[in-house]
């Protein structure tokens, strides 16, 4: 028993040094790139009329020239006020283009998310092309720290971090998860291992995703985001991952617990396209449990504590050098009971896996 306990612990840290390793030697790339390349802003929206004036209002806050800027808002099929929200938004501010989608282009795999970004990149004229969501607001130096990487000229894709702007404790769990997700991914894509990303904080060579083909050639999947950065690094393309204060999006939590296990279900179902790297994460982690489940069971509280503290404080430690990188101060209080409760959360992602069929945004997948 104690051998089996010595090598879960050993096999967990591993995997902490894995990710930890990764995310120490990434961060912001500086670079002479700004204010050189013509901006496409592509924003997909669906029923989102009472977040896109916040959006909007962060979007007139940027710092980046307006002959080289503009912004594609997608109407993807709403059924409420937002199309008028945006016509009269792209009446006011020259730089708004817009796009209505119908139900005839939510074909194949052109289907929900996908199908909008791709229609709004069809009108779009950009070099570089930057996604978020109708729900979140940038920051003023969003455009110039997203674009800094692309100085590196391999590098064709970046990944940002987002944010979940919380005014509860429910919105604070959130906000360490996503920090936590975010810091694991940053972490295994320096190494080389893709697992993940955010596509409402993204940015993609205009070149390369045409290149590519682009959501039209890209297999169908709920995280199209997982797909599109899986496909960019199966072409050999660099893409990096930053974590910044300037580049960091904000976007809203979900407001209740039904909507949040909708959240991770799609994220359980789409996360199966990693293959062995889904595999090699659900080995670690049922080590992690077994061994934390036989040490209470044996009444060992040392290696309970030490099961404990390598989630509090392994895990712990990830969050927290994103936190100081984001100047998050306020959310480190919160690291170490948020990790408690979401170690006890993850006991649902299998019974997640078992439902195939996925809802979000008023649509089944």
């Amino acid at each position: 028993m104690e051998l089996f306990l010595t090598i879960a612990a050993a096999i967990y840290s591993l995997r902490l040094l894995f990710f930890a390793s990764g995310q120490l030697r990434a961060g912001v790339r500086r670079g002479n790139v700004a204010d050189q390349k013509r901006v496409s802003i592509i924003i997909p929206a669906r029923n989102e009329e009472h977040n896109l004036h916040r959006c909007i209002a962060s979007l007139r806050q940027l710092q980046y020239p307006e002959h080289l800027l503009e912004i594609v808002f997608v109407n993807d099929r709403s059924t409420d006020n937002t199309a008028s929200i945006i016509n009269q938004a792209a009446e006011s501010w020259s730089v708004i283009r817009t796009v209505h989608r119908t139900e005839a282009d939510a074909r194949e795999n052109l289907r929900g998310k996908p199908g909008a970004l791709q229609s709004g990149i069809d009108a779009a004229s950009g070099d570089v092309y930057l996604f978020t969501d109708a729900d979140c607001v940038v920051e003023p130096q969003w455009i110039r720290t997203m674009l800094a990487p692309f100085a590196n000229s391999n590098v064709k894709m970046v990944c940002g971090f987002t944010t979940i702007e919380h005014s509860s404790a429910f919105g604070i769990l959130q906000d360490i998860e996503w920090l936590y997700t975010h810091s694991m991914a940053q972490g295994s894509l320096t190494n080389h291992i893709p697992i993940g990303c955010f596509g409402n904080n993204m940015a993609i060579d205009a070149t390369a995703f045409r290149e590519l083909g682009g959501y039209n050639v890209v297999a169908f999947s709920v995280t199209e985001d997982l797909a599109l950065l899986q496909a960019m690094v199966r072409t050999g393309h660099k893409v990096a991952y930053i974590c910044s204060a300037t580049s960091a999006v904000e976007t809203l939590p979900c407001t209740t617990l039904a909507e949040y296990l909708q959240q991770k279900q799609r994220w359980v179902r789409g996360g199966t396209q990693l293959g062995w790297r889904a595999t090699m994460f659900v080995i670690t982690s049922v080590m992690y449990w077994t061994g934390l489940v036989l040490s209470i069971v044996t009444q060992s509280p040392g290696w309970t504590l030490t099961f404990l503290a390598l989630r509090a404080v392994g895990d712990g430690q990830l969050i927290n050098l994103s936190v100081v990188r984001l100047r998050r101060w306020s959310s480190i209080p919160a690291i170490a009971p948020s990790l408690i409760i979401l170690l006890l959360l993850e006991l649902i992602l299998p019974i997640l896996t078992l439902r195939k069929k996925v809802q979000w945004k008023g649509q089944t997948f």
